[in-house]
């Protein structure tokens, strides 16, 4: 196996997110792809080539999604869906302050949006500046 199966980051990251969504563990993950659970970690972080198709589509059916969740394939141009800012934000490359996020920079980027949302301002005003204030720290702290 060369170098042209080297693993995009953002293979580890979708892996990861679809993971977590369905509340597995690694090796709950690797019992039900029959692929050792370390395998699954050290895809996570971008540390192992890319599987072959037959691991990835395991692991597929395991998570209960498409390949195409895990792999990307460039769609034409009228077949791009509209995105959510999650997963624009867990996804897609960018840059804040010059660098590159980490994963646990664009969770808690993700975490401080989510408490925002859910805020209700009409009766919590202080508790809420207060968790969103907690979240802006773990944002800015994870950041460094």
């Amino acid at each position: 196996m060369g170098k042209d199966r080297e693993m995009p980051r953002t293979f580890g990251q979708k892996l990861r997110y679809f993971r977590n969504l369905r509340g597995y563990t690694c090796k709950e993950l690797g019992m039900l792809a029959k692929i050792d659970p370390g395998y699954v970690n050290r895809m996570e972080l971008g540390k192992r080539k890319a599987p072959s198709y037959p691991v990835i589509r395991n692991i597929c059916m395991a998570l209960k999604i498409d390949v195409t969740d895990l792999i990307d394939i460039e769609p034409s141009e009228e077949e791009l869906p509209i995105k959510s800012i999650q997963e624009v934000l867990v996804f897609h490359e960018y840059l804040i302050n010059g660098k590159l996020p980490s994963m646990e920079a664009r969770e808690n980027l993700l975490a401080l949006m989510q408490t925002m949302l859910d805020c209700e301002w009409e009766e919590n005003k202080h508790i809420e500046t207060v968790k969103i204030t907690e979240k802006v720290n773990q944002f800015l702290n994870s950041l460094k």
